[in-house]
């Protein structure tokens, strides 16, 4: 952002002007995105979001680095919620929980996968990276306790970001000829297998 907000007035424009952002997106797409759209939907003049934004780029940004940090949170959440549930049951939960997510807000998501490669090394991907990984690591070290840090590092960095791939390629495109509900049943069982297999020493 050009400006972070400091009064509780600023932070309400800039509020408006970010969910106008994801309403537009929603609707009408990314790539028909403009500042004075934003304007018109938030009831904020282009002068005043240029106060704070940049340009509409910095918007997005500023807009997928929230929604990031709403979603690991959220994640987060669930897994403490499900301590007493078997990993058997809080796989098959995560993964809906997921797709859920990536289908939120009117496909704000959706419309965001589609250009990925713009934000794959943003600070919102980097924020999203991290909740999942930190997540895997406490969720499988709680039911596979004779791992090594190493084993325990190196399954969740797998299973996060071949999970996370997944599903991203799968709820941005309508191609795939696989029912949603097969793909859930798929990537649950690829993650308990996975966390099942022998570790194997390659030394």
């Amino acid at each position: 952002m050009k400006k972070r907000p400091q009064q509780q007035r600023a932070k309400m424009i800039v509020e408006s002007i970010l969910q106008a952002a994801q309403l537009c997106i929603a609707e009408q797409g990314l790539l028909e995105l403009t500042t004075p759209k934003i304007a018109e939907k938030s009831g904020v003049s282009v002068g005043s979001i240029y106060q704070y934004f940049e340009n509409k780029e910095q918007i997005v940004e500023e807009l997928l680095l929230r929604k990031s940090e709403q979603l690991g949170l959220a994640l987060k959440n669930i897994v403490v919620e499900q301590e007493h549930q078997s990993i058997y049951e809080v796989i098959p939960l995560s993964v809906q929980f997921g797709f859920d997510m990536l289908k939120a807000d009117r496909g704000f998501f959706i419309e965001i996968l589609k250009h990925w490669h713009q934000y794959s090394h943003s600070d919102a991907s980097q924020v999203l990276e991290k909740h999942f990984f930190e997540v895997g690591m406490y969720l499988f070290n709680r039911y596979y306790r004779e791992w090594d840090f190493e084993t325990l590092k190196n399954r969740s960095f797998v299973i996060i970001n071949s999970t996370l791939f997944t599903m991203m390629r799968y709820v941005s495109s309508n191609s795939f000829l696989i029912e949603e509900q097969h793909l859930k049943r798929e990537l649950t069982a690829m993650i308990l297998a996975y966390l099942n297999a022998e570790v194997i020493d390659f030394k």
